[in-house]
């Protein structure tokens, strides 16, 4: 009875430990230089970053792991953060060796940043879902697996690169290159003078305006493709593989054939270039 007693005990503190091990909770602010620098590096958090007329960068994360059972193995986890250059840098370090779990196991993260409007992000992340919202400066995220959501930011250079997941928009403007494995893309009320987009396995509908001398490529494996054109105009090039293209407004077609559609929209000098193999292309002119 003594030693079942102690493997209990011994077994019920490896548990206690990995749960206490596991949280973390920062609430911070730091410097950061004029039009500075964000970088966030993280796994499996809810992202949140909000730009405001603050100074400085206000940080809070919170990471607490709730487990019910026996939980065999450790959770190491910690945040570097290098705040040495006046731009922010923040990365996750874990290292998760569980070796099995009975009963239940469950992590709540989140990471809130509230940031200066004028600066910039680069962002890379494994999981997760990332919302920000009235940031100015250029972004740029590499996602694994999580949704990205974009409001008010007024910016003029966008960098986004997803295996899984999907991008919204509420605007844009300037360049923008895009590059998504299998997910959806939306983007509405933008004014892009440059897009080079590639989506593998998803849809992709944007509305923008197009800029006298604007370049846009645009590479579609499998799904649809739709641009609303709210202003401007020029010449598209849709090659075409076993596709379906469609133009509504007052696009001219000016040649076409089994694998080629190329059309006209008064108005604009732009170069629209849409290569797509098994996917719907749909272009239209908003009134």
């Amino acid at each position: 009875m003594k030693i079942l007693l102690t493997i209990i005990g011994f077994l019920i503190s490896i548990t206690l430990w990995a749960q206490k091990e596991g949280d973390y909770h920062l609430d911070k602010e730091f410097d950061l230089i004029a039009n500075g620098t964000i970088e966030l590096s993280s796994s499996d958090a809810k992202v949140t970053i909000v730009g405001t007329s603050r100074k400085n960068v206000h940080l809070k994360i919170d990471r607490t792991i709730v487990t019910k059972g026996f939980f065999f193995g450790s959770d190491d986890f910690a945040i570097e953060i290098d705040n040495s250059n006046g731009n922010l840098k923040i990365e996750e370090k874990a290292n998760s060796s569980s070796h099995g779990i009975v009963g239940y196991y469950d992590e709540d993260y989140e990471i809130r940043i509230e940031a200066p409007e004028v600066a910039s992000l680069f962002i890379k992340g494994d999981d997760g879902n990332y919302e920000i919202k009235n940031v100015n400066g250029s972004i740029s995220m590499r996602v694994d697996d999580g949704d990205v959501a974009l409001f008010g930011c007024k910016g003029d250079k966008f960098g986004f690169r997803l295996d899984d997941g999907n991008l919204e928009m509420d605007q844009g403007k300037g360049t923008i290159e895009i590059n998504v494995d299998d997910g959806d893309v939306n983007i509405r009320n933008a004014n892009f003078s440059k897009i080079v987009a590639d989506v593998d396995d998803g849809d992709m509908i944007i509305e923008t305006s197009l800029a006298d001398n604007g370049e846009y490529n645009i590479r579609v494996q499998d799904g649809l493709f739709s641009m609303f054109v709210t202003k401007g105009g020029g010449q598209f090039d849709v090659h075409h593989d076993d596709a379906r293209v469609t133009a509504e407004g007052a696009f001219d077609v000016y040649e076409q054939s089994e694998t080629f559609t190329g059309l006209k929209l008064q108005h604009g000098t732009a170069k629209v270039d849409i290569r797509a193999d098994d996917a719907r292309v749909r272009l239209s002119k908003v009134n």
